[in-house]
């Protein structure tokens, strides 16, 4: 399929245009949303079909997305704004600290300000028999609003894309599902719905991932209440290939998320036996519910469009490790945008739609050098505790003085972006802090 474009003015979506939509996750759903909201304010009649074949009205398998389900106040905020309000049913607990777990020492450090919290969420029905009474997920409580501004759901999966006179044709299991104005890539890396696009010809290549090991360990509500309240537990080890780990409470669950490059089908009970661990979870009873290990996007297609086919979010560009939700809003709308207002061809989504989606992959550069430094404190024993040493003493003092807890705070909930992230990395003062806590770390060993 070519992308040269030689009349533009063909290229824009005209009453009746057809726009199919392959994954009704979080990037899918934000796309449909704001397509079918800007298609009014323009007078224009679509139809939008999202093709989605899991149930994320269902607990279990049938309808998990495996996600750690993190979402900022921020992303919250800015929904609302859209007209998008996040209610109670879908939220399983509110965030506002973190308790940071190494093999050196522990520390509690709060959110900078009470305008930065976090929410906890299941992507899909959660654990399999625990969907608890007025509760949903947040994907459902997504594509719901999807299907409420006009979008039709459609539960094939899609396992082909043919080019017919320059316009894109599904296809499931043979069965053709039509021809279309615009196809919209909106699907995770947990599929071979990558491959599909490849074979399109336009130059997309499947995104480079990681792997993470999660799994649901069920301690009652009573004992996350007690044990983690509004907390997440982190754990910053030096374990090889091991990057970071973290426990995310959501009501009776505590969801566990270990990232790193050698995940395997133990890396849950070897994690869970680790003396740190242990301690965090003394006394408490609980069982490993459901178990997986997902894909994670880790970096972005170099051509993530061509004529009338877009990718984004986890097809695409996305935040490196943490707030994907909040790079699905971003990409979705982005994507919606320069369609409606700009058109569909190849030039329309490079000169719209592109700033936005390299500007995620400039902000993960920022990402990568911030988890270069983290690894590098992580694994060193002196460095580690002397970190946890300027931490204690941030909490003890005044908000505005918490410079290294904000970092941290910020890196791992995604309430802002790496590229903001980094000028506070390079503070004098906190790394002032940093070299007299180390000095005395090491003069405490050698006396």
């Amino acid at each position: 399929m070519t992308e040269t474009t030689d009349n533009l003015d063909a290229y824009a979506l005209e009453d009746g245009a057809h726009i199919g939509v392959i994954g009704g996750g979080p990037t899918g759903s934000f796309f449909s949303i704001f397509a079918l909201k800007m298609a009014r304010m323009m007078g224009k009649q679509i139809q939008l079909t999202i093709f989605e074949p899991k149930d994320f009205t269902k607990d279990g398998p049938a309808g998990c997305n495996r996600c750690g389900g993190i979402i900022s106040e921020l992303l919250v905020q800015t929904l609302a704004v859209e007209g998008i309000n996040l209610p109670d049913s879908v939220v399983r607990k509110g965030i506002n600290s973190y308790n940071l777990h190494t093999n050196h020492g522990d520390v509690y450090f709060a959110t900078p300000d009470l305008e930065r919290t976090i929410a906890t969420v299941y992507r899909g029905g959660g654990p399999k028999g625990m969907i608890p009474e007025g509760k949903e997920s947040f994907d459902y409580f997504l594509l719901k609003d999807a299907i409420k501004e006009g979008a039709a759901l459609d539960p094939l999966r899609v396992d082909r894309i043919e080019i017919r006179d320059r316009k894109p044709v599904l296809f499931s299991k043979d069965r053709e599902l039509g021809q279309f104005d615009l196809v919209v890539g909106a699907f995770g890396v947990n599929s071979t719905t990558p491959k599909m696009f490849e074979e399109i010809g336009f130059g997309y290549k499947e995104p480079p991932t990681v792997t993470t090991a999660i799994a649901e360990l069920l301690l009652g509500e009573e004992n996350v209440e007690k044990h983690f309240g509004n907390s997440v537990h982190l754990f910053l080890l030096p374990d090889k290939g091991m990057k970071f780990a973290a426990m995310i409470p959501k009501g009776a669950y505590v969801t566990l998320c270990v990232l790193g490059k050698e995940m395997h089908a133990n890396t849950v009970s070897e994690f869970l036996e680790k003396p740190v661990v242990r301690n965090v979870l003394k006394d408490i009873t609980y069982t490993v519910g459901c178990r997986c290990l997902p894909k994670m996007n880790a970096g972005a297609p170099l051509k993530p469009f061509t004529d009338r086919v877009v990718t984004c979010g986890d097809a695409g560009s996305t935040r490196l490790f943490k707030d994907g939700l909040g790079a699905a809003y971003l990409m979705g709308k982005a994507a919606a945008k320069t369609a409606l207002f700009q058109g569909v061809s190849a030039s329309h989504f490079q000169e719209d739609y592109y700033p936005v989606y390299h500007s995620i992959i400039i902000d993960n550069r920022y990402g990568q050098f911030l988890f270069a430094v983290t690894d590098v404190y992580r694994k060193n024993k002196i460095l580690t505790e002397g970190m946890l040493r300027v931490i204690r003493r941030e909490q003890q003092g005044p908000a505005d003085h918490r410079i290294l807890s904000s970092i941290l705070w910020n890196m791992f909930t995604g309430n802002e972006r790496y590229k903001n992230i980094f000028p506070k990395a390079l503070d004098i003062r906190m790394h002032g802090n940093l070299l007299r806590e180390f000095s005395q770390v090491l003069t405490r060993r050698t006396s």
